[in-house]
């Protein structure tokens, strides 16, 4: 009767150990929230890289902290989920992990314990080609996405990227916004069905056809998900951004490296109109941002506007009445192959900048934006790959209302190296680079910088 009582009693607590496991990965990671001082934590990233026939790729992770932190690294795609692998971040490191990338549907889940770190991806398309795609990870999920950098001109190839890593089916509607014209509500992106730790690609271009700028509004009515906007040039180029989980009445898309010819890309999702304000910062006075200096764009529309600049720059975007928009950079390359970002909605004054670097010869750079009345000094850290000694540092400062570079040769230390960055006020942070052949012009990416969201963590 013993032996009996003992086995119900196990069964009973493996149950109840099962139910708990069962609704806690239907809830999903909870969004982390801010750690205690000296108290571990945990956190997710959700990385919807894409791909394609031949690519590679490689999840970035950077540790600022004093201890090394445990990541689990699962890869979802079409089918069934990879085997996780777990990998150890150095303290005050960086870890390249090669992922796949084949497919247009690729995406990595990581799952961190015992820390933070920060992640970001480089997806690079097939030789001959130089297409370079950077972007930070997502680090939630969440029931609505927005992205506006999709091209489906003649030639090109634009996909949104969603991904489930959880363990219940999600359910979402795509909406596909365009200048001009109502929205594009396509009866078979309705109740759209994504399997349980699966990602699935979107092909824009198979609904909407002859458009610069196409508009993605993603609506979750079953679980939650993240999202990222993939386009491929009919010349190999690559350009990845992140979508964002809400607008905002702001934005900030620092921008350097390429030809000095860029594009805003506007989207406001709602019924009501916008008149945006905005201003060009580099190393001089602010100016108007050209035609996107001060102009009205009506709801529920994309639009483009030309911007050049000259070395490290910023456009600052703002809405009169704080009327939500969502807006990319798309900067043009030296080469075939451009950038783009989603930029940040606010300063902060923590970053980590992921690599953006793909092959040598390269020039990589940091864009320093100090939005604000009064000058902030800046710390840099490498993040280097490996283990050993801290990565070298440096300080400078950046006069109020301008933008900076990193100091000439600093970052060629060690150019596929994170960086840390610290400072006394507020600032926005971009990485970007030119690299590979043609004397190191042929690829080009840019990363905004990730928030360091966790007091605690050791860094300054």
């Amino acid at each position: 009767m013993r032996r009996i009582g003992r086995g119900v009693l196990a069964l009973a607590v493996a149950g109840f150990v099962v139910v708990g496991g069962i609704a806690a990965e239907r809830a999903g990671p909870d969004a982390p929230a801010a750690a205690v001082r000296g108290t571990a934590v945990s956190s997710v990233w959700l990385c919807p890289h894409g791909g394609g026939e031949g690519w590679t790729g490689t999840i970035a992770l950077a540790d600022p902290g004093p201890e090394p932190v445990d990541v689990r690294l699962t890869e979802l795609s079409t089918g069934a989920p990879s085997a996780p692998v777990t990998i150890t971040v150095p303290a005050g490191h960086e870890v390249l992990q090669p992922v796949e990338a084949g497919s247009v549907a690729d995406a990595t889940y990581l799952e961190v314990f015992g820390g933070w770190v920060a992640a970001g991806w480089l997806v690079r398309s097939a030789p001959p080609s130089q297409g370079l795609g950077v972007e930070p990870c997502a680090p939630a999920a969440s029931r609505t996405w927005y992205t506006n950098d999709s091209d489906t001109q003649q030639g090109h190839r634009s996909y949104l990227v969603v991904m489930n890593p959880f363990s219940i089916e999600a359910v979402f509607d795509v909406a596909l916004f365009r200048p001009r014209l109502p929205p594009v509500r396509s009866a078979d992106w309705i109740d759209l069905t994504l399997p349980p730790a699966s990602s699935i690609a979107l092909n824009v271009g198979a609904k909407l056809l002859g458009q610069e700028i196409v508009g993605a509004e993603i609506d979750v009515s079953r679980g939650r998900v993240a999202m990222a906007s993939l386009s491929v040039s009919p010349d190999g180029g690559v350009r990845s951004v992140l979508g964002a989980p809400a607008p905002s009445a702001t934005a900030f898309l620092p921008v350097a490296e390429g030809a000095g010819q860029a594009e805003l890309a506007a989207f406001v999702p709602g019924a009501q109109g916008v008149q945006f304000v905005t201003q060009l910062l580099s190393a001089v006075s602010p100016q108007a941002a050209g035609t996107a200096g001060d102009t009205q764009q009506p709801g529920a529309s994309t639009a483009g506007y030309p911007i050049i600049s000259v070395g490290p720059s910023s456009v600052d975007v703002t809405s009169v009445g704080g009327v939500p928009f969502v807006a990319t950079l798309r900067a043009r390359g030296q080469q075939h192959d451009d950038a783009a970002t989603g930029g940040a909605v606010a300063p902060g004054s923590a970053w980590i900048v992921s690599p953006t670097v793909d092959g040598e010869p390269s020039h990589p750079q940091l864009v320093l934006v100090d939005p604000g009345p009064t000058a902030v000094q800046v710390t840099l850290r490498l993040l280097t790959p490996g283990s050993g000694p801290a990565g070298p540092q440096v300080t400078i400062t950046v006069a109020a209302g301008r933008v900076a570079g990193a100091p000439k040769g600093f970052l060629e230390k060690d150019d596929r190296a994170a960086v840390l960055v610290t400072a006394d006020g507020p600032i926005v942070v971009l990485g970007t680079s030119t690299s590979g052949r043609a004397n190191g012009l042929a690829s080009y990416g840019s990363a905004v910088g990730i928030p360091v969201p966790f007091e605690g963590l050791g860094v300054g």
